[in-house]
């Protein structure tokens, strides 16, 4: 099956692709839970329309400005007007969630509504979007991992088959929506305090990427051998790690932890993400040359496991319920 040849039809004289109406039905699911997950929340629903109606451009924009600023130089060579040609595709996920946060800031703020329980339906919402979103990878050859030589891994929903090539690989997509669909059912587990569903979601989210953008083996954005994603994650659970100890530097009378398991914590997710360097480099044959390919990509996994582990411990206990309220 030549994924890239499955127009369906055609609107205005351009082609719709099958991956495109996958899209479209993931952001309106998306939508229809956000609204679900607003009104659970006791969030009116003028600002639940506003919140969406902002959230579609600025998620589309950021998404593609994100693209744009990490090849920049690309867009030097062939010409800055062809950062506006958004038909010609090139989006970032992080980016898109980043445009998604700005509209609930905006909305929040102009309607003089806290943003927390915005941010918490975005979550939720998003999680199902992105789960979707994978899924609908089949249909743009996207999402594919290394290839396998093992007959016996050489079937769907494993992998997947690339006619261009001949050849059966990991079928990432899968697995990624698999997790996204995973994040969703722990965010809908139980009630939490505002915001704190949406800290969860960003926790989970980017441990998760740091593993699963290493096993992409598509065209994956990257400065110079770092690829992006996984570095955009990881500053995401530095910045919660970061906010952990401010809370728990002015909050003294409100404490859970000591300051050496904080410290821990910090030393748990340095480790693990040299553990994933490593890794990196082992997969890529620079060292640990003799480690099996799946050898390190376990212990890449367990790492992330830590790193998410570590993250949500130092945010969601460092100080009392209380203390997020003060940041």
């Amino acid at each position: 099956m030549e994924f890239e040849d499955m127009i369906l039809f055609s609107v205005f004289g351009r082609p719709v692709t099958a991956y495109a109406l996958c899209l479209a039905a993931a952001l309106g699911a998306g939508l229809f839970l956000f609204f679900a997950a607003g009104k659970k929340r006791r969030i009116p629903g003028d600002t639940l329309w506003r919140a969406a109606l902002l959230a579609l451009p600025l998620g589309l924009l950021c998404a593609r400005a994100f693209y744009c600023i990490v090849r920049v130089y690309y867009f030097l060579e062939v010409g800055l007007d062809a950062m506006l040609r958004f038909w010609d595709g090139g989006y970032a996920l992080w980016g898109a969630v980043g445009g998604a946060a700005l509209a609930m800031g905006i909305t929040a703020k102009t309607k003089k509504e806290p943003a927390a329980p915005l941010m918490d339906a975005a979550a939720i919402a998003g999680s199902l979007i992105i789960g979707l979103m994978r899924f609908a990878e089949y249909f743009s050859g996207e999402g594919r991992g290394f290839y396998l030589e093992n007959e016996a891994f050489c079937f769907f929903p494993v992998a997947v088959f690339r006619a261009d090539y001949e050849e059966w690989h990991l079928a990432v997509f899968l697995w990624e929506g698999l997790i996204a669909l995973m994040i969703l059912a722990a965010l809908l587990r139980r009630e939490r305090r505002a915001g704190k569903t949406a800290q969860l979601f960003l926790i989970l989210y980017g441990a998760s990427q740091i593993l699963m953008e290493s096993l992409r083996q598509d065209n994956t954005l990257r400065w110079l051998f770092v690829r992006v994603s996984q570095l955009t994650a990881a500053l995401v659970i530095a910045g919660f790690l970061i906010f952990a100890v401010i809370r728990w530097s002015r909050n003294p009378d409100r404490r859970k932890m000591s300051g050496a398991q904080l410290v821990l914590c910090w030393a748990v997710v340095l480790l693990s993400v040299g553990a994933c360097i490593a890794m990196e480099f082992s997969v890529e044959g620079k060292i640990f040359i003799t480690l099996p390919i799946w050898t390190a990509y376990v212990i890449m996994a367990l790492a992330c496991v830590c790193i998410g582990t570590a993250a949500y411990r130092a945010t969601f206990h460092s100080v009392k319920e209380e203390a997020f309220l003060k940041v």
